[in-house]
């Protein structure tokens, strides 16, 4: 590396907002306060207003095509009422946490994995819509609690017991904090599958015909996540060894300038998996060939996108000729090529699990056969859902 170079140094905040940096001053004026009393009470009256009128006309119509148009008018009056109730708990809500100088914020990464459920959130209704998906409105919200819960205590435990074990051995009440960060994807895939094994056998729903439609949103909550870890200025990549234009000293990183390994994890697990299985779903298959390729690919890009990160530092790298876990300031004697981390040891793993459910999938259903369609046309008739 030559010194010569002056890279970025990274400054930016881990918020999206803070609470203490929102001017409320002018709610407390009376022309403030009549303004928002005008806005959500007006709005809030007229659409009450369309909808209860809206339902009389539903009563009193008796044609099916006429009631079908009226359905439709009225959920986009219900979807606006709630957005603006919404709206307003959350301005409620922001004003009086600044009164109470609680100087909460929004942080990027928890910003993120919201945009990941709505990812997931409204594609789903768009296939349930479409009724390619064998699920009811009810059901996805029930399936994205499932999903949270199911991520949540795969990618912690994952990381503790994996991860950082000596440390939660002594502190097991620690294990719980994970406000405090350290989450594993890898568990957090395991956590995610296991919570729509059990969902799928409650509701009798094929587990490879709804995880091969989540599989196709999922890189879009990675790749946002990664560059959530981005403004977070964590999990950074590992020295440059020569000059590297892009390269960025992060504050926690030590003086010497490192790849932005995030922003090359958004784009390899992140946008270009998303890409990978786009094109892939393209073309005829079984049911749960795109969920193992899900699985082979999001292993196959992070095995190579974990060469510019830096391994977590209660780890280090695992040297392929001593065997042995070492700092990276004892392997400079190494290639490259010599030692892996621990998440480059799980992604072999995860090629080799995602190569037997490609297996294992062989003999399932072909999507948009005869077969695959009466199934869902059964579905729909079991749960009275007619297509529109």
């Amino acid at each position: 590396m030559n010194p010569s170079y002056e890279y970025w140094r990274f400054d930016l905040s881990p918020y999206v907002f803070q609470v203490m940096n929102i001017n409320f001053n002018w709610v407390t004026t009376i022309w403030g306060a009549s303004l928002l009393v005008i806005f959500f009470g007006s709005s809030l009256f007229l659409t009450r207003k369309k909808i209860s009128s809206t339902k009389k006309l539903i009563t009193n119509s008796d044609q099916n095509e006429n009631k079908l148009k009226l359905n439709k008018l009225l959920t986009r009056y219900e979807y606006f009422e709630t957005i603006l109730i919404y709206v307003l708990g959350i301005f409620i809500i922001l004003f009086t946490l600044q009164k109470l100088n609680i100087h909460w914020g929004l942080r990027w990464y928890s910003t993120m994995y919201l945009v990941a459920f709505m990812a997931v959130y409204f594609s789903c209704m768009h296939w349930i819509k479409k009724k390619s998906l064998m699920m009811t409105e009810n059901m996805l919200m029930n399936l994205i609690l499932a999903c949270i819960f199911g991520m949540l205590i795969g990618a912690r435990s994952a990381y503790v017991f994996i991860y950082n074990w000596d440390l939660y051995k002594d502190h097991p009440l620690d294990a719980i904090a994970t406000w405090e960060g350290g989450l594993s994807f890898h568990g957090g895939i395991v956590g995610v599958s296991l919570a729509l094994l059990i969902f799928c056998r409650k509701y009798k729903i094929p587990f490879f015909h709804l995880s091969d439609k989540l599989a196709l949103v999922v890189p879009i909550g990675i790749g946002m996540g990664r560059i959530g870890n981005f403004f977070n200025g964590e999990l950074w990549g590992r020295p440059i060894a020569s000059h590297v234009p892009w390269a960025i000293i992060f504050p926690d990183g030590g003086p010497l300038p490192r790849h932005p390994s995030q922003i090359y994890q958004s784009l390899a697990e992140g946008w270009g998996l998303f890409l990978t299985l786009f094109i892939i779903s393209r073309f005829k298959q079984k049911e749960g060939t795109l969920s193992a390729c899900f699985v082979i690919f999001y292993g196959f890009y992070r095995f190579i996108v974990e060469y510019f990160r830096a391994a977590d530092p209660q780890l280090n790298y695992y040297s392929l000729t001593t065997f042995t876990w070492e700092p990276l300031s004892r392997l400079g004697q190494l290639q490259w090529w010599q030692y892996v981390t621990m998440g480059q040891i799980l992604n072999i793993l995860t090629i080799a699990a995602g190569i037997l459910f490609l297996f294992l999938t062989r003999r399932n259903i072909q999507e948009n056969s005869t077969e695959w369609f009466n199934r869902i046309n059964t579905f729909y008739r079991t749960h009275k859902i007619e297509k529109s």
